[in-house]
């Protein structure tokens, strides 16, 4: 076997722990298991950076082509890594340097090839390592975590592009995306929703009607198999951020801290979990070469997702913590029955010829 392709697996599996160790540590915040080493107080920097990013940087490479793109999700690995042995200082400049070579990986591609969606994978990669700086610089995990958070909504808008997934959107509608993407990065710079939340909130509801309106997903929800199945979880998503918005507005994270709890949530399992279950089907077979077949069953998971996701809303807007277990549990199991499923049909050739949601 050559070395990249198990430069690959092993990175692929360093960010499967940092998903496992970030997903005990949700549970270790709400008190429902003993905490292991540093996961709980470190949750959010363990799924945005050790997870997400080790394995966007990974996608990435693996598109790019060249082996020395590896490095970028290499270095992150290891910061992953690093982060779950409780070193978290030395974890922060790694994550920066990753965060940097992605900026830079993307960078060189729109200077090759300038269109929207290299424009945006550009934006989407800045903000991962200016979070990181801000981490770096004394501010708290929650204050960082919604640019994270950023770093993965523009890199969910930039992929729909490059996956020719929008109804040819106009030059005005291009224009109106790039301004709402502009409002959202300077929201995040200003320390929203920290600092105030107005603009966040109107250009993140902005991003997502943007979508709504101008995804293919609209029109595949019409057909079936796996179409129907991304569309459908895509749709939800979308209506998710939209939610997502409505609470930073009407709940602002600086004065309650359930708004925080709801709004993070509604984005981090609302939009991004049900953007990688879309994805998944499309997103894995280009990066292990196994395709993937479409059994009915996986609306279980789907379905048990968006049931989490509302019933951790509800309990934050009636400051029932006691009651955020159940859904936090419910996450993990359709997290853990969507990844059997997948597995489960990898090793069978897809029936249909091609996934178009």
């Amino acid at each position: 076997m050559k070395l990249t392709p198990i430069l690959r697996i092993a990175l692929a599996m360093a960010a499967a722990t940092s998903l496992v160790a970030g997903l005990t540590g949700g549970l270790a915040r709400l008190g429902i298991i003993a905490p292991v080493g540093d996961t709980a107080d470190m949750h959010g920097a363990i799924m945005a950076s050790g997870f997400f990013g080790t394995l966007i940087s990974l996608e990435r490479a693996v598109a790019d082509g060249r082996l020395a793109a590896l490095l970028v999700p290499a270095v992150s690995g290891a910061g992953a890594i690093l982060l779950l042995c409780g070193y978290a200082e030395a974890t922060a400049p790694l994550f920066l340097a990753a965060g940097l070579g992605l900026t830079l990986m993307t960078a060189m591609a729109t200077w090759k090839l300038p269109t929207l969606f290299t424009g945006l994978m550009t934006a989407a990669a800045a903000l991962w390592p200016l979070g990181t700086y801000f981490w770096i610089s004394g501010k708290t995990l929650p204050e960082v975590g919604y640019v994270w958070l950023g770093f993965l909504i523009l890199t969910v808008v930039a992929e729909r592009i490059e996956l020719s997934r929008l109804l040819n959107p106009t030059l005005a509608s291009r224009g109106l995306l790039v301004i709402l993407v502009a409002l959202f990065a300077l929201a995040l710079g200003l320390g929203q929703p920290w600092q105030g939340s107005a603009l966040l909130s109107v250009s993140l509801a902005g991003i997502a009607l943007w979508l709504l309106r101008e995804d293919i997903a609209l029109r595949t929800v019409r057909t079936h198999g796996f179409a129907r199945f991304s569309a459908l979880l895509l749709i939800f998503g979308y209506g998710w951020l939209i939610v997502a918005a409505a609470s930073l507005s009407l709940l602002p994270p600086g004065e309650t801290i359930y708004g925080h709890d709801a709004a993070i949530h509604a984005i981090a399992v609302g939009f991004i979990l049900s953007m990688v279950f879309a994805h998944a089907p499309i997103i894995l077979p280009a990066v292990t070469g196994a395709p993937v077949r479409y059994v009915p069953i996986l609306y279980l998971p789907a379905a048990l997702l968006q049931l989490a996701i509302g019933m951790r809303i509800a309990f934050d807007a009636m400051d029932a913590t006691e009651r955020l277990h159940c859904p936090a549990w419910l996450t993990i199991a359709a997290i853990v029955i969507y990844v059997v499923l997948l597995l489960g049909t990898m090793a069978a050739r897809p029936k249909t010829a091609a996934i178009s949601a």
